[in-house]
C-alpha cells in the first residue's frame, strides 16, 4: 500500500455525500419502496426518478475518483486500488 497525499476536509466530505447520495438511491429502488396501494402511474413515476437520481450519484462518485486519479497520476488501470481512509483522511493506491 502506498500513500498518495492527504485529502482536505472537501474531498473527504464530496466522497462521503457521493456515497450518501448511492445509499439513500439504493433504498428507493427497493420494490416495497412505494406501498403496494399507490397508483401505477405514482410508482412508475417514482422509480424512474430513483433510478434517475441512482445513476446521477454514481456518476459523481465516478466522477471523483477519476478527479483524484487525475490529481495523483494514477491511470485509468489503478483507479479501482485507490483507497480512503476517512479517519486519517489520507489516499492510498493499493497492491
Amino acid at each position: 500500500m502506498k500513500q498518495l497525499g492527504i485529502l482536505t476536509g472537501d474531498d473527504l466530505h464530496s466522497l462521503e455525500l457521493a456515497q450518501n447520495k448511492i445509499n439513500c438511491a439504493r433504498q428507493s429502488l427497493r420494490p416495497d419502496a412505494v406501498p403496494a396501494y399507490a397508483p401505477v402511474g405514482a410508482k412508475t413515476e417514482f422509480f424512474k426518478e430513483a433510478i434517475f437520481a441512482y445513476a446521477d450519484a454514481l456518476y459523481l462518485q465516478d466522477s471523483f475518483w477519476q478527479d483524484l486519479a487525475k490529481q495523483y497520476c494514477v491511470s485509468d488501470k489503478d483507479m479501482g486500488k485507490l483507497w480512503v481512509d476517512f479517519n486519517a483522511g489520507m489516499l492510498f493506491l493499493l497492491d
